[in-house]
C-alpha cells in the first residue's frame, strides 16, 4: 500500500510539473493565436489620403474601408472632409457587384453630416444621399459622384444636387486621360447652377500615388470670366 501510494505521489508531481510548463506554452500559442488574428483584422482594413484645390479652396480627405467578416463582402466605409473651418464626416456601406482579373464593379451609398466650427451652432449640412460608382474594364476606368447638399434645415444656405463623372482610358502604367463632366442642380431656386465639361489626366506618381489634373469650361460663367476652371488632386492608398 506505501508503494503504491510512494507512485501515485510521484505521478502527481510529475503531473503538476507538466501542467506548470506548459502554461507558457499555451499562453504563447495564444498570444500568437491573437497576433495572426490581428493582424487578419488589420489587413483587412485599407486606407487612403487625399487633397483637392478647386473653386471651394484646398481640401483635405482622410478615409478608410473596413472588411470585418460578419458584414459577409461587404465594407464599412468611412471618410473625413476638411475645408477651412468646415468639416464633414461620411458613412457607407461598399457594395462589390463584380470581382475579377477583367473586370470590376462597385457602389458605394453613403450618408455624411457637416459642421461649421467658426460657429457653435450645430450641424450645417446634411450631404445626403450620396452615391459612389467605381467600374474597371481593362483599361477603361469609370468613376461617378452623385451628392445631395442640404444646408437649408440649418439656414446654411442653399440646397443643391452635384454629380462628378469621368471616364478614362489607360494609355500605360503612368498615365490615363478621359473627359470629365461636372453638373450642380440648384434645389433651392431651381435651374441649372454649374456645369463644367472637360478633360482629366491621372498620372502615377511612385507606388500607390495618383496625381489628377481636371481642366473645364463652365458654361454658367459670369460674362467676364473666362470659364476656364478645374481641379488638381493628389491620392495615396494604403
Amino acid at each position: 500500500m506505501k508503494t503504491h501510494t510512494f507512485w501515485f505521489f510521484q505521478l502527481l508531481a510529475v503531473v503538476c510539473i507538466f501542467a506548470v510548463g506548459s502554461i507558457p506554452m499555451v499562453y504563447a500559442d495564444a498570444h500568437e493565436a491573437g497576433e495572426e488574428m490581428a493582424a487578419e483584422e488589420t489587413s483587412s482594413a485599407s486606407g487612403w489620403f487625399r487633397t483637392d484645390t478647386d473653386s471651394l479652396g484646398t481640401q483635405i480627405w482622410v478615409g478608410a474601408s473596413h472588411s470585418p467578416s460578419f458584414l459577409g463582402g461587404l465594407s464599412l466605409d468611412t471618410d473625413i472632409y476638411v475645408v477651412g473651418t468646415f468639416g464633414e464626416l461620411d458613412v457607407g456601406l461598399g457594395i462589390p457587384v463584380v470581382d475579377s482579373d477583367s473586370l470590376s464593379l462597385s457602389f458605394l451609398p453613403m450618408v455624411g453630416i457637416g459642421f461649421d466650427y467658426a460657429a457653435p451652432n450645430g450641424p450645417s449640412s446634411l450631404i445626403a444621399p450620396q452615391l459612389f460608382t467605381y467600374l474597371t474594364a481593362g483599361s477603361i476606368y469609370f468613376e461617378s459622384w452623385i451628392q445631395g447638399f442640404f444646408n437649408s434645415p440649418f439656414d446654411y444656405g442653399d440646397d443643391s444636387i452635384y454629380t462628378r463623372n469621368f471616364l478614362l482610358l489607360s494609355l500605360n502604367d503612368t498615365l490615363s486621360v478621359g473627359p470629365q463632366v461636372e453638373v450642380t442642380l440648384d434645389l433651392t431656386n431651381g435651374g441649372l447652377g454649374s456645369m463644367a465639361p472637360g478633360l482629366r489626366a491621372n498620372v502615377a506618381y511612385g507606388e500607390n500615388n495618383t496625381l489628377g489634373v481636371f481642366v473645364g469650361f463652365e458654361t454658367q460663367k459670369e460674362d467676364e470670366d473666362t470659364g476656364i476652371t478645374g481641379r488638381m488632386t493628389f491620392v495615396r492608398t494604403w
